[in-house]
């Protein structure tokens, strides 16, 4: 913990998500003078509203105003602001500090940090660090880009807390002395290309997870992963290498791999392990419906994932995929979708991308709307079959998030057998 006086800074938050408005609330609790701006408008945010006033909070919504901001002593962006927005280049003009939410958090954090990144399977592996250390009798909490702001657990947390966050490149762009006990890097391929410009930018940012580790820290590294390895030779931690056994689950190896760090029981990390059900919207069953069985992936926001999830169905299986296209050549699952795919819906704004990489090979239909593209799988699965919705794309140009976007798809399918039960009765 490196403690910093806030009291009477002038900071300000740029975004009003979760992020944004938690780190307003601390920082103003700490004495800070506090200004948000967000450029939507606030309809959009009615309960962050409620919270800004309630705390006594400035704020503008529906634009940034840079002369309010301009004397600040450091910014807070939230994740959700691309590089190429003009405000995230105006404060990069201004060498005004510019922190991510992790950065802060770091500051006043009594705990002892776990950090988790990777292109895939980061919240799986957060999740079950903090399962499988609560089971060996630690204090652990999970935070950060799983779902609950770091910032928003600080005052939850003792030097006995073991933090377990997940971190993005987005957040690791911005960080300053933050520093993880121990740091682990799950793997590296390409993804939000379309924030980062390029494979090269997205990777660096990724290993600035190790950027202020010392001897006294670990480093937990993919060992079959060739661009993480590429990438670690030369750390200052100590590092340890997971994922000795190719059949092991590399999720499973990581977990193991810090587990032995804190000196937890192998059994009680299988333990853990057999017991684990599973994340909603990853590989989630998501019922079985005139024989066919649907799956909900929506968490599957790469190229990378999208592969995961392919490697895990049977052969001829109907794919439902795309949204907002974050980067990479969707060509390289080619060999995949000839040996598992049958039939390939499209949707969103990489339709016409995904048609392109895969008509050669198995029919693919182009539709407007997930209620369509679910039409349109049904249509093409027969009984015993599956329906695998894993979109290899962020959801931001239909959806709130992929949260949103896998529940739409479960509502349409729950949809079906209520409407098939009521016919049924009749």
């Amino acid at each position: 913990m490196e403690s910093i006086s806030l009291e009477g800074k002038k900071v300000s938050i740029i975004g009003a998500k979760e992020t944004g408005i938690q780190s307003a609330v601390f920082l103003k609790q700490k004495g800070a003078l506090v200004f948000l701006s967000e450029i939507k408008e606030s309809r959009e945010f009615p309960e962050a509203k409620k919270i800004l006033e309630a705390q006594g909070i400035a704020y503008e919504f529906g634009g940034h105003n840079w002369e309010e901001m301009e004397d600040s002593d450091f910014f807070i962006i939230s994740p959700g602001i691309p590089p190429s927005a003009p405000i995230y280049q105006k404060m990069m003009r201004s060498k005004i500090p510019v922190w991510s939410e992790i950065e802060l958090a770091y500051r006043f954090c009594p705990a002892k940090i776990v950090a988790v990144t990777g292109s895939n399977g980061k919240t799986t592996v957060t999740t079950l660090i903090r399962d499988v250390l609560r089971a060996s009798g630690h204090r652990a909490v999970s935070c950060g880009n799983i779902g609950n702001p770091f910032i928003g657990e600080i005052e939850r947390l003792t030097p006995e807390t073991i933090a377990v966050v997940e971190v993005s490149s987005f957040q690791l762009s911005h960080i300053d002395r933050f520093k993880p006990s121990v740091a682990v890097l799950l793997n590296l391929s390409p993804n939000h290309i379309d924030w980062h410009g390029s494979f090269e930018t997205y990777a660096e940012e990724k290993l600035r997870i190790f950027k202020n580790q010392t001897s006294e820290d670990y480093a937990v590294v993919n060992l079959l992963d060739p661009e993480s390895m590429k990438r670690t030779k030369d750390l200052k931690s100590q590092v340890v290498y997971f994922n000795g056994p190719a059949c092991l689950n590399p999720n499973h190896a990581a977990v193991q791999a810090v587990s032995g760090l804190f000196q937890v029981e192998p059994r009680v990390v299988d333990q853990v392990l057999g017991q684990f059900a599973g994340l909603e919207h990853r590989f989630e069953p998501a019922g079985t419906f005139n024989g066919v069985r649907y799956i909900n992936d929506s968490k599957s926001t790469t190229i990378a994932s999208l592969g995961w999830a392919l490697d895990r169905v049977e052969n001829g299986t109907v794919l439902i995929a795309g949204g907002r296209h974050k980067g990479g050549d969707f060509r390289e699952l080619r060999s995949l979708i000839q040996k598992k795919i049958k039939f390939l819906v499209a949707l969103g704004e990489s339709k016409k991308e995904i048609e392109s990489a895969f008509s050669d090979l198995v029919p693919v239909y182009v539709v407007e709307s997930l209620e369509e593209a679910l039409r349109t799988a049904r249509a093409a699965a027969r009984s015993g079959q599956t329906v695998l919705f894993s979109p290899a794309c962020a959801s931001f140009d239909m959806f709130r998030d992929y949260q949103d976007r896998g529940r739409q798809f479960k509502n349409i399918i729950a949809s079906w057998e209520s409407e098939f039960s009521s016919m049924s009765s009749r």
